[in-house]
């Protein structure tokens, strides 16, 4: 589980500063088809953003965790009681779905919906067992872990249908019942070993491993798997006897955050792993680090600008939005909304290889959230090598005096780009 700390420190709910003894859990999921955390974080981070607040978001592209306020604050996640006893936590929804009245949606592509679910529903099973160990809370006594619609059938919460919504109408098999019951199986089996025996007489599985898996293999809960992840090389993130969870695969494009039977799994070769090494590191059980901020969006926005029908940048490659560039196409059209999503995806894409460093060493300094931001907007710009070249072997204020060195395109000195290496230098040493 990779949790991020995002605290949403200017909305109301956070300044209010109330607390609670946290005495259960409730899981939500968000009603609306954006599965990117960042984008919530981003917009409720304001202090007009008074109709709600919630203790976290999960990502749907990553399984990421999005801390937004401490677990024990008080939240606004549920219109009613609980809201004085249980942490809650909403679930990022996938982008095929449109809602068409309450909670009944259409889904132009149910496979990559499920995906999405499937990767939210595992990455809240490791969350609520993080939280129950921390809370000394009984997964399946009665009321600990509730969804909202649970919390408004005991009357503990206002009239919604989530998550079971989403779970019944993509036929995911998913119930609260089967949710509390993975909580308390990955709570029993907490104490991890050192590794997993494949029963094979194959090589054993450890954090960190990089796996191909057997084309006969199904999800640990028995549920069928895409013949894309088992195409894919995965990383091992916990090993929990013969339950393995693998997140990132090695090229770190893809998470899926999803538990396997070490049966299925065979370990690659050690050197291959080295090549991967520094493109996906492994995530330990639990692993907080930044996420990026407002300001740093609002940054990024600035000099990026917004085009909302594609284009080809000065490198000849097809863009849309905020420099978007994956997937686009001649003649796509974008509305804002989407373009502001885009962006949010791609600058927590870019700030991943910012933690990256800081986790494997290369950046040496403590970060704060200022730096973490200027860094970040940096690599959107320049790119992951040219973040490494900034950083690598430099204090903090070495690298704040090499930022305007990355001033060129084509050879030439560029005033934007001397005019953003400027406030990203003064964002770096505020």
């Amino acid at each position: 589980m990779n949790m991020k700390q995002c605290y949403l420190d200017r909305h109301p709910c956070f300044q209010a500063g109330k607390r609670i003894k946290v005495k259960g859990l409730m899981l939500h999921s968000v009603g609306c088809p954006q599965p990117s955390a960042g984008s919530f974080v981003a917009q409720w981070n304001s202090p007009s953003a008074a109709r709600a607040c919630v203790h976290g978001f999960i990502d749907g592209n990553t399984g990421d965790v999005f801390q937004t306020l401490p677990w024990d604050y008080r939240a606004w996640h549920c219109g009613g009681e609980a809201n004085n006893t249980h942490i809650g936590v909403e679930m990022c929804e996938p982008s095929c779905l449109r809602y068409t009245g309450g909670a009944a949606f259409i889904c132009s592509d149910p496979d990559a919906a499920r995906e999405v679910v499937n990767r939210t529903y595992h990455a809240a099973v490791e969350l609520f067992a993080f939280l129950c160990k921390q809370y000394k809370l009984n997964p399946l006594q009665e009321g600990i872990i509730i969804s909202h619609k649970e919390g408004h059938d005991r009357g503990l919460a206002s009239g919604h249908g989530d998550p079971e919504h989403i779970w019944n109408q993509l036929n995911t098999g998913y119930t609260m019942d089967t949710f509390r019951a993975e909580v308390e199986h990955v709570m029993k089996e907490a104490t991890e070993q050192p590794a997993a025996d494949t029963g094979t007489g194959l090589a054993e599985i450890r954090p960190g491993d990089h796996v191909k898996i057997m084309s006969e293999a199904v999800y640990y809960n028995d549920k069928a798997m895409p013949d894309w992840v088992k195409t894919d090389t995965w990383i091992v993130s916990s090993v929990k006897n013969d339950r393995v969870v693998i997140d990132k695969n090695d090229s770190g494009s893809k998470s899926i955050c999803s538990p396997v039977n070490v049966k299925y799994l065979i370990k690659q070769e050690s050197e291959k792993e080295e090549n991967h090494r520094e493109a996906a590191l492994p995530a330990p059980s639990v692993n907080k680090s930044f996420c990026i901020s407002a300001a740093g969006i609002q940054l990024i926005a600035k000099y990026e600008g917004c085009r909302l029908e594609a284009y080809k940048c000065p490198a000849g490659v097809w863009t849309i939005g905020y420099g978007h560039t994956e997937g686009v196409q001649s003649g796509q059209r974008i509305t804002q909304q989407l373009a502001i999503g885009m962006l949010q995806a791609d600058a927590e894409k870019y700030a991943d290889y910012v933690n990256s460093y800081k986790k494997n060493g290369i950046i040496s300094f403590s970060l704060n959230q200022n730096q973490f931001d200027a860094l970040a907007s940096f690599t959107y710009n320049c790119g992951p090598g040219n973040l490494k070249s900034l950083v690598s072997g430099r204090s903090a204020m070495e690298v704040a005096d090499k930022f305007p060195a990355y001033n060129k395109g084509g050879g030439k000195v560029l005033e934007g780009l001397t005019r953003r290496r400027n406030e990203e230098r003064e964002l770096f040493l505020k």
